[in-house]
This record gives structure tokens, C-alpha cells and sequence, in this order.
């Protein structure tokens, strides 16, 4: 019994010196991609808020985000061109009070620009009329801890286009129809340059959207097809909180989601952010990016 275990120890030992030797003539496994993070947001701040708190609301989410898509602030452009020299942060807020309504801004130590610029999509209700004109706008950034470009697009579609999902046969929806449109082939686009986020308020509850799927709202435009695609942070990650206008969740954050083997910029998670002055909550979204 004794010489048994003994041969067996041998055995052994010399099973594991041919596994070694094995090992060692495969081919190492790659490294992991070393990859960073930053934050994502969005924020509709209700035009008609005094400077105290439109101020409130702005430090708000640039206290939890690194990029920012903002709506409703076309009125404040110059307060926020002096805001973002004072406070390290790049702003892109073309054009008027319509134009630069949908401004995004940046953090210079985390992000360079290379590129910006705004598309016109409709009138709304016609020239001059209320609701006023749509623009989508956008800016491409180095990310400087990665190297990676990332083109951050922002909107705000009209209001009262959908009840429970169901688009209004007005002209307004088909302003934003178009609009969503728009984003979405823009974000074609620019995904052939790098990474692409996409935010807003689009007017549209996720949950009320995905349900009743009208061809022309952004779950079916931006998000009911197959990868490679947009997906946005309800998509995800469910739908947190209460809402970001009242009951609905109608503030997104996507992002252009490829093939796995692709995919080099990955959203790991987002939060509601409550406690503004503006009728809205905000969204952010966490971000971790290959380098």
C-alpha cells in the first residue's frame, strides 16, 4: 500500500512538470485593455428660473459630470460664456436664443475640441412661430486620458407630440419625428470618427415609447434594431426613480453601442440626479473607455 502512494506522489509531480512545460510553450494570454471613466449628463434648466437658481442647477450637475448636453439655456449665453472661462470648462452655444438653447460644455482638463457645429431641423409650428425651431448640435472632443474621440450630440425635441406613446397628429410631432430622425443619422455619422453620445430632452417617456413603438419616437428609431446601434440609459439599466419630468422619464443619455468586438466605450451605469430648481431631473451617465 505504501509503494502505491509513493508511485502515485511521482506520478503526479511528473504530470504536473509535463503540464508546465506545456504552459510555458503556449502563447501568453493578452492583457485586459487598461481602460478610464468619466461621466456623461443631461439637464434641462427651466428657462423661466431666476439667476440664483438657474446657478443652483448648473453647479448642480457640473459637480457630477465631466461633459455636459444642456437644454433651455439659449437665454443665458452670456452669463455661461463667462461661467465656462472662469471655470475651466469649454462651451459650445451657437447662434441665438433658439440655437444656442441646446448648448454642451466640457471639462478642459479632461477633454480637447476638435470639432463643433449645428444643424437646423424645422420651424416647429412655422417661421417665428411658438414653438420655435429645432436644432440638433454637436462638438467632437479628444479624450485626453484615453486618446479616444468622442463627439457628444445634444437636443431638445418639442413638447406635447405623444400621449401614452401615441404620437399627436400635429405639426409639432412631425418636427420632432424629424428631429429624431436627425439625431439618429448624425450619430451614423459621426460614429465612423469614434465614440458617440447622445443626449436630450426628447419629449417622449421611455416606457409609454417602448410599449406602444411608433416607427417614427426614438425607441424605434434609435434603439428597437440591432446592434450596432444607439442604447440609451433606460435601456440598460431600467428605469430609476420616479421620473425626470414629473412621472416620465423623458431626459436620455445613448451612446453608440457596436458589435462586442468592437466596442471600445462601454456606459456602466447612470443615476436620476434630484434636488434641481428646474422642472426637470437630471441624468448621468458613467462611461468607461479603452485607452
Amino acid at each position: 500500500m505504501r509503494r502505491t502512494t509513493h508511485w502515485s506522489a511521482r506520478a503526479l509531480g511528473a504530470l504536473s512538470a509535463a503540464v508546465a512545460l506545456v504552459a510555458a510553450l503556449l502563447p501568453a494570454t493578452p492583457a485586459v485593455a487598461a481602460t478610464v471613466t468619466f461621466k456623461a449628463a443631461t439637464l434641462n434648466i427651466y428657462n423661466g428660473l431666476t439667476q440664483a437658481d438657474f446657478v443652483h442647477d448648473l453647479n448642480l450637475i457640473t459637480s457630477k459630470a465631466d461633459l455636459v448636453g444642456l437644454n433651455e439655456v439659449g437665454n443665458r449665453k452670456a452669463f455661461l460664456e463667462t461661467w465656462a472661462a472662469d471655470n475651466g470648462w469649454w462651451l459650445y452655444a451657437p447662434g441665438g436664443i433658439n440655437q444656442a438653447g441646446e448648448a454642451l460644455i466640457a471639462k478642459k482638463s479632461m477633454f480637447d475640441v476638435l470639432d463643433e457645429g449645428s444643424i437646423f431641423v424645422c420651424d416647429t409650428n412655422g417661421p417665428g412661430k411658438v414653438p420655435p425651431a429645432r436644432y440638433n448640435n454637436w462638438v467632437k472632443y479628444s479624450h485626453k486620458a484615453s486618446g479616444r474621440n468622442v463627439t457628444h450630440i445634444n437636443a431638445h425635441a418639442v413638447a406635447s407630440i405623444e400621449t401614452a406613446g401615441r404620437p399627436e397628429d400635429l405639426p409639432r410631432t412631425r418636427c420632432a419625428e424629424a428631429q429624431f430622425q436627425g439625431l439618429k443619422d448624425l450619430a451614423v455619422d459621426k460614429q465612423g470618427e469614434g465614440q458617440v453620445i447622445v443626449s436630450g430632452d426628447l419629449n417622449v417617456d421611455f416606457s409609454a415609447d417602448r410599449s406602444y413603438g411608433y416607427a417614427k419616437f426614438p425607441w424605434q428609431v434609435f434603439e428597437a434594431n440591432e446592434l450596432p446601434n444607439l442604447r440609451s440609459n433606460y435601456n440598460l439599466y431600467g428605469e430609476k426613480g420616479t421620473g425626470t419630468h414629473g412621472n416620465r422619464h423623458i431626459d436620455y443619455v445613448y451612446f453608440w453601442k457596436r458589435l462586442p468586438e468592437y466596442q471600445l466605450m462601454w456606459m456602466t451605469d447612470y443615476d436620476i440626479v434630484g434636488g434641481t430648481r428646474s422642472d426637470h431631473n437630471g441624468v448621468v451617465a458613467t462611461f468607461s473607455v479603452q485607452n
